[in-house]
């Protein structure tokens, strides 16, 4: 439910908020942004297994556990997000692809923000990695 509040000032404004706040706990931030995590991440990890291609019935464990640390590489990359990962997913096989993509390519996948920022990445001199 979303509801936008008006006020004259920003002392009305103050008023308004504590007024909304008196008969509630104060907002754990760092609980609130893990439970957030954890649900957009268990809802990754429950979509469909496209990182490393398709299972078969002899080596499924071993390559959830390949697609898991997969999720966890894409995740930690600059600018994807949980929902540019599932979209990265469905469209590359694996992160070797996603490294070889064109600039264009990066920006319509993950987004134009994302794709530069992976594209920059990707590209970057090894020596300013270190």
């Amino acid at each position: 439910l979303l509801r936008i509040l008006w006020a004259k000032s920003p002392h009305e404004t103050l008023r308004i908020f504590q007024d909304l706040k008196k008969n509630h706990k104060e907002v754990d931030v760092d609980k609130a942004v893990e439970v957030g995590r954890n649900e957009s991440l268990d809802s990754l990890f429950q979509g469909p297994n496209v990182v490393s291609g398709k299972n078969d019935s002899t080596g499924e464990e071993e390559e959830d556990e390949v697609n898991e640390a997969a999720r966890d590489v894409l995740l930690r990359l600059p600018g994807v997000t949980v929902q540019a990962a599932r979209r990265i997913m469905e469209q590359v096989d694996s992160l070797a692809e996603l490294a070889d993509l064109s600039r264009d390519e990066l920006r319509k996948i993950a987004g134009p923000v994302a794709g530069q920022k992976l594209f920059t990445f990707f590209r970057q001199e090894q020596s300013s990695r270190e």
